[in-house]
């Protein structure tokens, strides 16, 4: 046949392999640059091949050493070979080292190509006439001649025998002998050093028939001689598929193989480098430059190597011009990879029980699994391609926040097995079908939706999208036993199971929602912040839920099913109204037809004052019999003391006793101002954290109509705040983090700003920026020293009026009430030198009275016994208790600073005996707040001190054990304070031996969880029978009415401390 008939079968030949291995194959997509590439080498491959076709047809003979010598104006060496050369001079070599002398003494000048390109010719020459090794010489040129004549002349359809046509077979899945995990780290061994072996790269060599004579073994046999003419007919038959059939067997696999040089010329190599010696232009075994196409002989190179150079290589012309090698892109390489034997990346084990044998193997990740291991199992191995459970498992629907139950779940639906064969006996049952086992599943909350939201979703979900949090439940939770229901079911609650046999929805929801640990609370509205419209037009609600913080809000739909939606959505636009005036009231597109919201809008406070505030009110008025509250007569003197200071301009200290109701006062004042027209506000309230939930309560519950805003939280919640509830203009304040300015004459959202002290200075940049109309400052005698940053900060701030709230105005000194002075009024109150000078002698009749003139305007206090004459008096006992025998050793150790016995060995908390006073008392307190007496002191399996000697070991706990026991059985309830909260844990553990239920407040748990304890303890029939408290923390703001007993275990050094 022709060479074109030739290319045109070696092409379809290709295209015939090419399609049969993406057959076997998994089917994965290449990429568009690499296919451009094939196409593109494929062109010119075969046009290098009609090249080569056409060059066959005329060979050159290459010209002689004398045409050479002539053409270029040399002397030409006449030197006659004797027999003896011919036997010594077996290589060229040792020819070329005893010809160049020869030629360099007549021709001194000879370039140095020149003088290679003779000697080669020379070479050709002597090697031709050799009469010692003419027939191997004729038999290396016949063979050269017989495979280019095989090339030519072989018929088309003799190229492959798989041109014709077959039906293909069903390909069943792949799957492999795996040897389990303990191979793992073998295999890993074996990879890197495959690695190993890949990095360290040796120049590319290859043997090759050039156009002359090339160099021979001696000796060598008739059969290597046939043996490399049927070699090199093969390779230059197959060389063409060589690529195609390597695809084909090579698969989808994603690991770079080795790079490995071809030539396409018929010994399976494909390159453009020339196939000869650039020196001595003959062929043999050569070594390929890296960077450009010339090839060399070891023994042409000057100086001469000894073997091929590791790694890439420059030739001599190359780093004469100064070229350099350049690293291939990674397509390129992976196009040029050879067709190594193909490397498996399985697992050699199965990813369920870790274990070898027969493993089936997924067509797209490592994973593989034993066919009884998978869920249901597998009674075959499948046809076609197979995915594993993990490749085919459903992305979530969002973020997980976090994991709140999980349950077992019913088993798959079981695969059938096939019909029996024929071989099969009759009367033989069928095989059962393989049964799965049941999996887990999790009730997870998302991340951005609320608990309305909550779903069920399956381990696998879980283990793959969020393996962390999956791995960290594992470790804290049993996985065999699903946690028991702790909300609302069960025998503990019987008041949630008679509420669900009269409640059906409160079934449903505890069914659905409330076992799982979610309470009713946080499936709340609290309120309505802020609205959107998407693009169909619809509108959606950003909601704030009961008892989560800001950060937890969520956008809802208009139309979600939620109790109280419908008079919260119309409570958010009749606050728009109110605010905003008519053109924010609720869109006509909003109001569905045959739902009309209810209009319960409220009611606009006048433009202009309706009531003097010097008026004195005879009883309450209107807006605080709307409340259904009723004010003691000593409040509603409060509130028309505090009205007129208002209408005179007077700033104020409210210092009434503990428990006469400053916080109600301080409202109903707001209030009055809101609803009689004199101040719209806004009103800001700095209080301590831990009252602020109670402030929020008692505004519910005495103002209504105001909007009250609590400015507390992590910078999350705070930002949300900012965004949401500051204005109702969404650029009114630039989002994020950072707290930024609000613009000017922006409406303000709210009435009543809450928030704590910290906050006053921490976000300074937004709050100074509002104009406040009054401020209230809540235990105030935070402002006792000028000098704090919360002093400094607050008087910066834009206020037209200030009230002071505290039970104890003068704690230590008169220095600290002339700076709560200097506050309110700091034009009046400006030299504390005379203020102190004035009243140096307090004691003096004339010097109170004066200073009670001072202060009649700006401070008012009543004490208890002066409101309610009715009400017993206050007793105190002193009772002194005896010590116990461990506290008379460890007190005698203090007072003779014996640090040995008091330090335990193990290091740890060590006593310095710095302050005498305060170990002393430690010591009288309990003897186990000292380290070593801790550790040597007998403790129960649950960690916590044995009872019995917790008591003997303390007089103070011995007479607290005897006095709780009759306050029990007389039906008291006890609040016991405490300075060290280490006393309180060992009071907890003495409670707790005792058999008594108890609620504990102190500095580490915060407002929340403060609250709910003391709901717990006020809610009517509490079990509860002790409060234990820390001084400082449970002596701010807490309303703990149901108890009438105070134990103080250890008295402050200042009684103040101990009233408050």
């Amino acid at each position: 046949g022709s060479n074109d008939e030739l290319s045109e079968n070696e092409e379809d030949l290709e295209e015939k392999s090419e399609s049969e291995g993406s057959d076997y194959s998994p089917t994965k997509k290449k990429k568009k640059k690499l296919k451009e590439k094939k196409e593109k080498k494929a062109k010119r491959k075969k046009r290098d091949e009609d090249e080569d076709d056409n060059d066959d047809g005329c060979l050159k003979e290459p010209k002689s050493s004398g045409q050479l010598m002539a053409e270029w104006g040399l002397d030409d060496v006449d030197y006659l070979f004797s027999e003896e050369d011919y036997h010594t001079l077996t290589n060229y070599k040792a020819f070329s080292q005893f010809l160049r002398p020869l030629i360099a003494k007549k021709n001194p000048k000879i370039p140095m190509s020149k003088m290679m390109t003779v000697l080669g010719a020379k070479w050709r020459e002597f090697s031709a006439n050799n009469p010692f090794k003419g027939s191997s010489a004729a038999a290396a040129a016949a063979a050269v001649a017989a495979a280019v004549e095989t090339v030519t002349i072989a018929p088309p359809l003799a190229i492959s025998p798989q041109q014709v046509p077959q039906p293909l077979p069903i390909r069943k899945a792949k799957t492999k002998e795996g040897k389990g995990p303990g191979v793992r780290k073998k295999n890993k061994g074996a990879k890197d050093s495959k690695k190993k072996g890949r990095g360290k790269r040796v120049a590319g060599l290859k043997f090759r028939f050039g156009g002359g004579i090339s160099k021979r073994k001696k000796g060598s046999s008739s059969e290597e001689d046939e043996r490399e003419e049927s070699d090199l007919d093969n390779a230059s038959i197959h060389s063409s598929s060589v690529r195609s059939e390597c695809s084909a067997a090579l698969g989808k696999k994603s690991k770079r193989r080795r790079k490995k040089r071809r030539i396409d010329d018929g010994d399976g190599y494909e390159t453009d480098h020339q196939d000869y010696c650039e020196v001595c232009q003959q062929g043999g075994e050569i070594i390929l430059c890296d960077t450009c196409p010339r090839a060399y002989h070891l023994v042409c190179l000057d100086p001469e190597l000894e073997k091929a150079p590791e790694g890439k290589w420059s030739c001599p012309h190359c780093e004469k011009e100064g070229i350099q090698w350049e690293p291939k892109d990674d397509d390129e390489e992976e196009e040029e990879g050879g067709c190594e034997e193909e490397e498996d990346d399985h697992m050699e084990f199965c990813r369920v029980c870790k274990d070898g044998g027969e493993l089936l193997c997924c067509d797209a990740c490592p994973s593989s699994y034993h066919l009884h291991c998978l869920n249901p199992p597998l009674p075959e191995i499948p046809n076609g391609e197979w995915l594993c459970p993990r490749c085919t498992c459903p992305p979530l629907k969002g973020k997980v926040q976090r994991i709140l139950h999980w349950r077992w779940t019913e088993p798959p639906a079981p695969f059938m097995v096939g019909l029996p064969g024929p071989e099969v006996e009759p009367g033989m049952p069928p095989p059962k079908p393989l049964e799965g086992i049941p999996e887990r599943e999790f009730f997870v909350k998302w991340a951005g939706l609320s608990y309305w939201h909550c779903s069920w979703v399956k381990e696998l979900q879980l283990e793959l999208y969020h393996t962390v949090m999956y791995r960290n439940y594992q470790r804290k939770n049993d996985m065999d036993e699903p946690p028991p229901f702790d909300y609302g079911s069960g025998d503990e609650d019987s008041k949630s199971e008679k509420r669900k046999n009269k409640d059906p929805l409160y079934a449903k929801m505890e069914e659905r929602f409330y076992r799982y640990g979610i309470k009713p609370e946080w499936m709340m509205v609290h309120r309505i912040l802020n609205h959107s419209f998407d693009k169909k037009g619809d509108v959606h609600y950003l909601i704030k839920w009961k008892d989560l913080p800001y950060d937890q809000c969520t956008w809802e739909i208009d139309d979600i099913d939620i109790p109280y939606y419908d008079n919260l959505k119309q409570a958010y636009w009749g606050h728009r109204e109110l605010m905003l005036g008519e053109d924010a009231r609720v869109p006509k597109r909003l109001v569905k037809k045959g739902k009309k919201l209810k209009d319960d809008k409220q009611e606009k406070p006048p433009d202009t004052p309706i009531v003097d505030p010097t008026v004195k009110f005879d009883k309450q008025p209107w807006y605080i019999d709307a409340t259904g509250g009723t004010l003691h007569p000593y409040q509603l003197e409060g509130l028309n003391w505090l009205r007129f200071s208002w209408a005179q301009g007077t700033d104020t200290i409210l210092a009434d006793e503990m428990g006469l109701g400053k916080t109600v006062q301080t409202i109903v004042f707001l209030y009055s101002l809101y609803k009689e027209g004199h101040s719209k506000g806004p009103y800001l309230v700095s209080a301590p954290l831990s009252t602020i939930i109670n402030w929020e309560r008692e505004f519910e519950m005495w103002a209504p109509d105001f909007y009250v805003v609590t400015y507390t939280g992590d910078k999350e919640s705070r930002s949300v705040i900012r965004e949401n509830e500051f204005s109702f203009e969404d650029n009114a304040i630039r989002g994020g983090k950072k707290v930024f300015r609000m613009k000017k004459e922006v409406q303000v959202k709210f009435h009543v700003l809450l928030t704590s002290y910290e906050l006053i200075t921490i976000d300074q940049a937004i709050l100074g920026s509002i104009e406040w109309a009054c401020l209230v400052v809540d235990e105030a005698h935070r402002l006792k020293n000028n000098q704090s940053k919360f002093f400094r900060v607050l008087n910066s701030y834009k206020i037209d009026y200030k009230l002071l709230l505290t039970g104890t105005p003068l704690q230590n000194n008169l220095e600290e009430l002339f700076h709560l002075l200097n506050f309110l009024t700091p034009e009046r109150f400006n030299n504390l030198e005379g203020f102190l000078e004035e009243f140096a002698d307090i004691s003096k009749e004339d010097q109170i009275k004066k200073l009670h003139d001072l202060l009649g305007p700006h401070m008012l206090r009543r004490l208890k016994a002066d409101v309610f004459k009715n009400m017993p008096a206050k007793t105190e006992l002193i009772v002194r208790v005896e010590l116990s025998q461990m506290q008379k050793k460890y007190y005698k150790f203090i007072l003779t600073r014996n640090f040995e016995a008091l330090n335990s060995k193990g290091g740890g908390n060590q006593v310095s005996l710095l302050n005498i006073m305060m170990d002393l008392k430690k010591c009288c307190n309990h003897p186990y707040l000292f380290p070593v007496a801790a550790v040597e002191a007998p403790v129960l399996p649950n960690g916590s001190y044995d009872g019995s000697s917790l008591v003997k070991s303390s007089g103070k706990l011995m007479l607290l054990q005897k006095m709780l026991k009759k306050l029990r059985d007389e039906g008291h309830r006890v609040l016991i304070f405490s300075q060290m909260t280490k006393m309180l844990d060992l009071l907890e553990d003495f409670l707790e031996y005792e058999g008594y239920k108890y609620e504990r407040i102190d500095g580490g748990i915060t407002g929340g969880l403060r609250q709910e304890a003391i709901d717990r303890f006020n809610a009517p029939g509490a079990q509860q029978f002790c409060f234990l408290l820390s001084t400082r923390a449970g002596g701010l703001g807490i309303n703990l009415a149901t108890a009438d007993t105070v134990i103080i275990y250890d008295s402050d050094w200042n009684p103040h401390n101990d009233i408050q």
